[in-house]
């Protein structure tokens, strides 16, 4: 099974530089400087799951890899979905798939226009990584990577998949609801990540200020109020889950304040911004996670100011 890594920054570098130490055929798609750093001197992951240097095959651009490609692993920024699918559409089709394992809702319907729901799947990953600098990264979290199945069609090829990550070292598995998968990631980093940009906190100190712990609580019961009305339900505590998972992340800055940090555009548009959109259609007030939204489009503005 052939695979392309398309947005080959931390979590893409992660999951693809792993694969393929595990054996599996795959090629990076990146930006130039850490692709050339690739290139000369391999990828280097630092962190949790150990140190190592790994040989890989990296490119600039997806016209470079071929046409034998089974499954495209998109990992770019949320909102540069849309491109990214007009990239990779002369490969997708019969013989490969388009799987987006990325933050934020309705990520996946972005590729969903361009390429076709049957062409298109769904997946989330736990792990966090943290992008040191050109072919370097840091394996910061070790979790679960979890996958929806569009089709009984992809289902064999998806299940190659999931054996070669749990080869990698890397826990993955198909689920039949991944819109519960999603919804649960995108509630705990409605709670996290916005915070942390604007007070520039690591996820652990949000929860030592007992203001900013009840800011995080009533950011995702309103984002739980809108996943309610939609039907999405949950087999945990998504409030508790998220201060668990700060808590397990206390030395991490989550990756929106990383973007923030460095002048970057950020996803927030697809997280508390989502919500915001979504509960406005259903009729649920959401003012917090709309005050959110606005603050960190505020920090965005410094970019072209």
């Amino acid at each position: 099974m052939r695979l392309v890594v398309l947005g080959a920054g931390a979590i893409g570098s992660l999951l693809g530089g792993m694969l393929s130490e595990a054996g599996s055929d795959v090629i990076l798609v990146g930006r130039l400087p850490h692709v050339k750093a690739i290139q000369s001197k391999g990828l280097h992951i630092d962190g949790v799951s150990g140190r190592r240097t790994i040989r890989v095959t990296a490119r600039e651009k997806l016209s470079a890899v071929g046409d034998q490609v089974d499954i495209v692993l998109c990992t770019v920024k949320a909102y540069d979905t849309r491109q990214a699918a007009i990239d990779a559409k002369p490969l997708i089709g019969k013989e490969c798939l388009f799987l987006c394992i990325q933050n934020g809702l309705n990520v996946e319907n972005e590729a969903v226009e361009i390429l076709g729901a049957n062409n298109v799947a769904r997946g989330v990953t736990n792990n966090g990584a943290l992008f040191v600098k050109p072919g370097y990264i840091k394996h910061t979290g070790l979790s679960d990577t979890i996958i929806g199945c569009p089709s009984e069609r992809w289902r064999n090829r998806l299940e190659k998949l999931t054996n070669a990550l749990n080869a990698a070292g890397l826990p993955a598995k198909i689920t039949n609801d991944i819109q519960e998968v999603v919804w649960s990631k995108v509630l705990i980093n409605v709670g996290i990540n916005a915070i942390g940009a604007i007070t520039h906190l690591r996820n652990g100190e949000l929860l030592r200020d007992a203001s900013l712990k009840a800011l995080m609580r009533s950011a995702v019961q309103e984002g739980l109020k809108v996943a309610q009305k939609l039907g999405i339900h949950f087999f945990e505590d998504v409030v508790d889950k998220t201060f668990k998972v700060a808590e397990a992340t206390a030395l991490n800055k989550n990756s929106m304040l990383q973007d923030v940090e460095k002048g970057k555009r950020t996803e927030i548009e697809f997280i508390n911004g989502a919500i915001g959109r979504t509960g406005e259609k259903l009729g649920i007030a959401t003012p917090i996670n709309n005050t959110l939204t606005a603050l960190v489009k505020g920090l965005e503005s410094r970019r072209t100011s």
